[in-house]
């Protein structure tokens, strides 16, 4: 894993994640925290739960943007112009004209900006990684974002309840600036250069339809289809979950508990990504069952166990299938699909299986209003064993081997496209 950080590009693209997700751990936990404290129940922290789910569900519409035009200029754009609109925030804060509204809108429109780095990092790796290394980058990836998760979600919980949800948003524009900085050092070679397309406006919205039509066709018409169906119902799962967890942490204890839930999710996900590639010589298939299946029970526990630190643990057990398999998928997906095609495609998996996401996040804060926070958090565990049972009952996901013994020809592909 060290030989990676010998490639410069690499070690950038990693370094401006890890300061980017260092920011946004922070700032989620404030502006749910803020958002549930200035509208005064769930069905607010449900609402921006939605809207910051919901431009995953259009992150299609991004990813034939990522195919056509400079990543360098696409991650140094969407980083500075977030940091611009996070600081309405502090100034309407300061001006005393600070509303739950002000802080929804901020949040849906930085959430959008911020679909454009996954696809752009993603589509980035093939080009700057030889095949054989790309699983264990994908999985140093997941631990910047992931493990900055960890640290600093608790970090925000600590934070927010000593000075307030204000000051982690200051936080979080330095982080976004310096980010920019980062990418901007992104050295990207001739050919990578030139496969990204310069054409007038006409060109570039035929060929934008013409991607976006590609990519849906690729994902739908393929096994990636049928590994949609699992994102779908986790991500449903997810958006019900998080959007009660304020107003459960509060019920436990309050931010200081929220920070910690937040943190055991995140390191349970870290730890899921970095077993990855141990877990690169085992069938996806069973692995996929039985992780989610494990995360099942652990998280029925969570809710079961009085003692607060055991719950901390228990939860972050049950997140380990998400870090495990999120690493594996984007593997399988780089293995199989042809690198022209890998952002937009990517894309439109991330946009299919999170479409419901939002919808699940504003179910759940409703929910949640009428039947408890703690039912709602129990009932969304249901999710993760939906998810063994079906990969079980179809035969070509039961039946995925390895990520390393992934072929593009079994699944439709050309194996002489890269």
């Amino acid at each position: 894993m060290l030989s990676l950080f010998q490639n410069k590009n690499f070690r950038l693209l990693v370094s401006g994640r890890l300061l980017t997700n260092m920011g946004d751990s922070m700032y989620y936990v404030a502006a749910m925290w803020l958002v549930y404290q200035l509208g005064g129940s769930a069905f607010y922290s449900g609402l921006a739960g939605f809207l910051i789910l919901l431009p995953q569900a259009l992150q299609f519409l991004v990813g034939p943007v990522v195919d056509s035009h400079s990543i360098k200029n696409i991650l140094m754009f969407s980083q500075l112009t977030q940091a611009v609109l996070l600081l309405l925030i502090p100034i309407a804060y300061f001006s005393g004209v600070l509303t739950v509204w002000l802080v929804l809108t901020v949040m849906l429109i930085v959430s959008f900006l911020d679909q454009f780095s996954f696809p752009a990092e993603n589509a980035l790796i093939p080009s700057i990684l030889q095949r054989e290394e790309r699983t264990e980058a994908n999985s140093v990836m997941a631990l910047a974002y992931q493990g900055t998760d960890a640290a600093f979600n608790a970090v925000g919980g600590v934070i927010l309840a000593l000075v307030g949800a204000v000051s982690l948003y200051l936080a979080d524009i330095g982080t976004f600036i310096l980010a920019a900085g980062l990418f901007k050092s992104l050295k990207l070679s001739a050919e990578v250069q030139a496969a990204r397309r310069k054409s007038s406006l006409t060109d570039d919205l035929y060929h934008y339809f013409t991607d976006l039509k590609a990519g849906f066709q690729v994902v739908l018409h393929s096994v990636l289809g049928k590994v949609i169906v699992t994102g779908v119902f986790t991500n449903f799962t997810l958006g019900a979950e998080f959007a009660v967890l304020p107003a459960y942490a509060h019920s436990l204890g309050g931010p200081r508990v929220y920070g910690f839930l937040l943190a055991g999710s995140a390191i349970g996900s870290l730890a899921g990504a970095l077993l990855a590639p141990l877990f690169s010589r085992y069938a996806i298939g069973r692995v996929l069952a039985g992780s989610y299946f494990l995360g099942f029970c652990f998280w029925l526990l969570t809710y079961a166990l009085p003692d607060e630190f055991l719950k901390v643990v228990f939860f972050s057990l049950s997140m380990i299938p998400l870090g495990l398999n999120n690493v594996i998928g984007y593997t399988l997906m780089q293995n199989v699909l042809p690198r022209k095609l890998i952002a937009r495609s990517m894309s439109v998996m991330v946009s299919v299986s999170t479409c419901i996401m939002p919808l699940g996040s504003l179910i759940g804060g409703l929910a949640a209003s009428a039947i408890g926070s703690g039912t709602v958090f129990l009932l969304a565990s249901c999710g993760f064993l939906f998810v063994a049972v079906y990969v079980m009952s179809i035969p070509v996901l039961r039946r995925l081997p390895a990520a390393e013994k992934v072929r593009p020809e079994d699944y439709g592909f050309d194996a002489k496209t890269e």
